[in-house]
């Protein structure tokens, strides 16, 4: 057992139980819940395969519960992710992992738009790729990675879809920014789902992913923590950043300049252990970031009235 390791299983009694008495004080609230607004169809964007589970995983049950037509994007072909295998054989199962996914989470259809591991940039062949998606759907509800991330294929992930959406005379679609590895500050949180019911489903469908060397608890660890946002009685929830469309392609063209800098200041959320290290490292910075994207975006008013207190 490597050091680090030995050092945070002697320390977990203590460390656990302060993690989570501290972080129920970070996400406290009285935020309003939302629901799937009856949504008829909804589009995921998944940078890489498992990010559709650890974000909205919950969401998209409760749609697939509801008869919608739920298609699924992965902007990636998934080669880049830490195993042992080589590049083709992770890449075949992880597509077969998520044919098994894809029925837990009642994903209708999946489409791989393939774009290279690591390397995702919002030029003409990524756009053209996601305006394809969004065309022929036409969704009610778009699901997309938060502009600020330690990873820099989901920021570019939200980068190409602003793009679009600013590019393109789109329909009315409702945008809801999921959390991956990058938790979003709780004041800019206006979207809190009750995934009490879909749990289990989340919870299976990350059981599938036997491709992946990274840990998944502490994803599922603040789905539990985050209900504390909301007075009502529930044991899991998801959360998301919903803007208008016009606020959302403000907010990731006024952070554009910084999104190089997003990997050194950020630290992935996926590890109880750790999640205090994650949540509140350059948690200020964060802060600052979005509210610099967001203060001067005339739509601003209209987002933080959905805002609940705090």
């Amino acid at each position: 057992m490597k050091a680090k390791e030995l050092l945070m299983t002697i320390l977990k009694p203590i460390n656990i139980p302060l993690t989570r008495l501290l972080l129920r004080r970070h996400y406290s609230g009285s935020k309003t819940l939302s629901d799937t607004k009856q949504a008829k169809r909804v589009l995921v964007l998944a940078p890489h395969m498992d990010d559709e589970t650890i974000g909205p995983g919950g969401a998209i049950r409760l749609h697939a519960n509801e008869g919608a037509d739920v298609h699924c994007v992965f902007v990636t072909d998934g080669s880049n992710s830490v195993s042992e295998l080589s590049k083709e054989d992770l890449m075949t199962l992880r597509m077969q992992e998520m044919e098994q996914v894809q029925d837990i989470l009642g994903i209708n259809r999946i489409h791989y738009l393939g774009l290279p591991d690591g390397k995702v940039t919002s030029n003409g062949e990524a756009k053209d790729k996601f305006y394809e998606q969004i065309n022929s759907l036409q969704p009610d509800i778009i699901y997309c990675p938060s502009f600020i991330d330690a990873h820099p294929d989901h920021t570019e992930t939200a980068q190409i879809l602003a793009d679009v959406l600013k590019e393109n005379d789109m329909p009315d679609i409702t945008i809801r920014l999921y959390e991956i590895n990058c938790p979003i500050p709780p004041d800019y949180i206006n979207c809190v789902m009750d995934i009490s019911a879909t749990l289990p489903e989340k919870e299976q469908a990350i059981s599938e992913f036997s491709s992946q060397a990274i840990a998944f608890d502490g994803f599922l660890e603040l789905n539990r923590l985050k209900t504390n946002l909301t007075n009502a009685d529930i044991q899991s929830a998801e959360i998301f950043f919903e803007p208008s469309i016009s606020t959302f392609i403000q907010h990731c063209d006024n952070l554009e300049i910084y999104k190089d800098l997003f990997p050194s200041l950020f630290k992935q959320a996926n590890r109880t252990d750790t999640l205090l290290w994650a949540i509140y490292k350059n948690l200020k910075r964060k802060r600052e970031l979005y509210a610099q994207s967001l203060q001067t975006v005339r739509s601003l008013n209209d987002d933080s009235s959905n805002l609940s207190e705090r």
